[in-house]
């Protein structure tokens, strides 16, 4: 509640109240009923479904890139007629998680998608995603399961081989980046989404209305990532009164300063600080590496925005489940806090 009052009240401190209050609306619900959505599976089994659709997502990534680019698709990285190369650097990084979560399956049925997703995680050259691997993979060790810790080993040989390939004098775009210092723009981002602030601390300047200030990436007219445009796709003319919504300030916590200012912005970290009690106090691994995880990379990236490619609903109904599974909401049916351990197989 205290979330969505802060919501409300920073879009009326907005530049265009009206606009911001009904979009302040729609995203506040939104979030709320993917964390009820959590709450009511309880289960972070449930998760393990998604591996069904990261299969499909990484196999279509490299037919793609292979339809684009030839027998040199492997030096270049990896692109999606849909997801950009990022986002499939943390979708392979949550299929990750979630196959070291996955107890109960054979290591024939682990094996090939881990490896794939490795893959897809190598060639999306995401210093973020390699980070929330890393990050998501500890805190869930430290917090419960040391079996996690197997994760690191694989982040390690995919560095090690990224290293081996690019001293072999073979030149490897996705991989070049994971030894860069550069920030790829991001600097000029982060300073628009403080200007932004700047101009209007209290309510921000609205949500999804940031664009404008990100003169970096903010381009008059619809401009598709590259991956669509080599497959000869553009925008349908209604997007183009859109413009600008979509971009992002490559870091949660200034974009949601930027957008709802000081006031959005605290209802925001009350939730999140909340959501992190219950992870904790849940106990639970997966729900451990998809929150600390995702919430590294947002320094980087957005990926707790919605909506998204699937990513941030996934943090939102994971945080669901963490406070079905520590006690502190209750489902529909009056269920009481479980360990997952005793809520039945496996569903996959």
């Amino acid at each position: 509640m205290v979330f969505v009052i802060s919501q409300l009240l920073a879009a009326l401190l907005t530049p265009n109240p009206l606009l911001s209050f009904a979009l302040s609306l729609l995203r506040a619900v939104f979030m709320v009923s993917l964390v009820l959505a959590g709450v009511q599976l309880r289960k972070s089994r449930f998760l393990h479904y998604l591996l069904i659709g990261y299969a499909v997502t990484f196999t279509a990534a490299f037919i793609s890139s292979f339809y684009t680019s030839g027998g040199v698709f492997l030096l270049r990285r990896i692109m999606h007629p849909y997801y950009t190369t990022v986002s499939l650097g943390l979708s392979a990084v949550i299929a990750l998680w979630i196959l070291l979560d996955w107890r109960d399956s054979k290591w024939y049925l682990r094996l090939p998608l881990g490896a794939l997703a490795l893959a897809i995680l190598a060639f999306s050259g995401s210093r973020g995603a390699v980070a929330a691997l890393t990050v998501g993979i500890a805190a869930a060790a430290l917090l419960r399961d040391r079996r996690y810790l197997w994760g690191l080993g694989a982040v390690a040989g995919l560095l090690g081989i990224a290293y081996a390939v690019l001293n072999s004098g073979t030149r490897v775009t996705a991989f070049s980046r994971f030894f860069s210092l550069r920030l790829s723009g991001r600097a000029e981002v982060w300073e628009g989404a403080i200007k932004a602030f700047d101009a209007h601390p209290w309510g921000g300047v609205g949500p999804y209305q940031l664009g404008p200030w990100l003169s970096t990436y903010y381009q008059k007219g619809c401009h598709l990532w590259k991956g669509a445009v080599r497959l000869g796709l553009s925008c349908p003319a209604w997007v183009e009164r859109l413009n600008g919504a979509w971009l992002i300030a490559h870091n949660s916590f200034l974009q949601a300063l930027g957008e709802t200012g000081v006031v959005g912005t605290f209802g925001f970290a009350i939730l999140l600080g909340f959501i992190g009690y219950a992870v904790v106090r849940s106990r639970n691994s997966l729900l451990a590496a998809i929150y600390f995880g995702v919430l590294a990379m947002s320094l980087v990236d957005n990926p707790m925005n919605v909506p998204s490619l699937h990513f941030a609903e996934v943090f939102w109904i994971a945080g669901g489940m963490a406070l079905a599974q520590a006690g502190l909401a209750v489902p529909l049916e009056q269920g009481l806090a479980v360990d997952d351990d005793q809520l039945g197989p496996d569903p996959l």
